[in-house]
C-alpha cells in the first residue's frame, strides 16, 4: 500500500501565501496583511507562519522590512554571468525600467595597476565613469569603468544617463565587446555608498570586477560594481572542460 504523502505545515502556510497575492492581484511594492491578522485567516501558528515568510523573502516573493510591515518585492535584477551584456541589455530582456545616474565621467592617470591591465606605460589618461544604475526606482549598484582616452576620445560628448557603453563603444568607435571575465566576491556597502544605494550601512554587497575584449584580445573596459545582494541574482551555466584548455585559456585571456 503507498504511504500517504502528508503536505508540511510551512509549505501549505507557504503556498496559501502565494496563493493570496495572486488571487487579490498585488503588485511589488503592495503590503499584506499583518501577521497577526494572517494566522487568524488561515488558522496559523505564529512559527508556522514567519517559517514560511522567511523562505518567500529568501526566494525573493517577499520584502519583509522590520517595523514597516511584509510587502510584495520588487523583481530581483538576474545577471548571467555567461552572456557579455551590457546592464541596458539584460534589463531589457527581462521586463525591467533601467535608469542611469551619471555620477561622474573624469580623466585619470595609470599607476601600475592600471598600465599593468591596459598594457600602457604609467600615466596615460585613461577616463572613469561611474553611474548608479537604478532598477524599477530601485538603486540596485554603482558601477564605475575604466577605458583608455585615446582609444575613446572625446567619449564626454555622449550622455550615459540616456546612452549604453557598450553601444557607443561598438557603434561610434567600433570597437566591439566579444568577450571578458570577471571575479565576484562578497562584501559590505560603505556609509557612502549606502546614501547612493539607499540601504543601511554594513549591508551586504557582491564586489564585482571584470575585463571586457575585442575580437584581438585588447582590452576595452575595466569595470567594478557594487551591487545590492538582496536587488541581484547571479546566474551561470557549469561547463566541464579539461584541466589543459582551462588552464590554457586563462593564461591566454588573463584572469582579473
Amino acid at each position: 500500500m503507498a504511504q500517504e504523502y502528508k503536505v508540511r505545515p510551512r509549505e501549505a502556510a507557504l503556498e496559501t501565501i502565494v496563493a493570496y497575492i495572486a488571487a487579490q492581484n498585488l503588485q511589488p511594492g503592495d503590503r499584506l496583511p499583518a501577521e497577526r491578522e494572517m494566522c487568524q485567516m488561515w488558522s496559523l501558528n505564529r512559527s508556522t507562519l514567519r517559517s514560511a515568510l522567511s523562505r518567500l523573502e529568501r526566494d525573493g516573493v517577499l520584502d519583509i522590512r522590520q517595523g514597516a510591515g511584509i510587502f510584495v518585492a520588487r523583481p530581483k535584477f538576474r545577471r548571467n554571468l555567461q552572456n557579455l551584456k551590457s546592464f541596458t541589455e539584460e534589463s531589457g530582456c527581462q521586463g525591467l525600467r533601467l535608469e542611469n545616474r551619471v555620477l561622474s565621467l573624469s580623466q585619470i592617470e595609470c599607476d601600475k595597476h592600471f598600465s599593468r591591465r591596459f598594457q600602457v606605460m604609467l600615466g596615460t589618461p585613461l577616463w572613469r565613469l561611474s553611474r548608479l544604475r537604478i532598477i524599477d526606482g530601485c538603486p540596485v549598484a554603482i558601477e564605475t569603468s575604466f577605458f583608455r582616452r585615446d582609444r575613446f576620445p572625446e567619449i564626454s560628448r555622449f550622455d550615459f544617463g540616456q546612452d549604453s557603453l557598450f553601444r557607443v563603444f561598438a557603434v561610434e568607435y567600433h570597437a566591439k565587446p566579444v568577450f571578458g571575465d570577471e571575479r565576484v566576491s562578497i562584501t559590505k556597502i560603505t556609509t557612502e555608498e549606502a546614501d547612493l544605494l539607499d540601504t543601511p550601512d554594513g549591508s551586504p554587497a557582491f564586489w564585482i570586477v571584470s575585463q571586457t575584449r575585442d575580437g584581438q584580445g585588447e582590452l576595452l573596459e575595466y569595470c567594478r560594481t557594487v551591487a545590492r545582494a538582496d536587488r541581484l541574482i547571479l546566474t551561470s551555466v557549469l561547463e566541464r572542460r579539461e584541466l589543459g584548455e582551462a588552464a590554457e585559456r586563462e593564461r591566454g585571456h588573463g584572469v582579473v
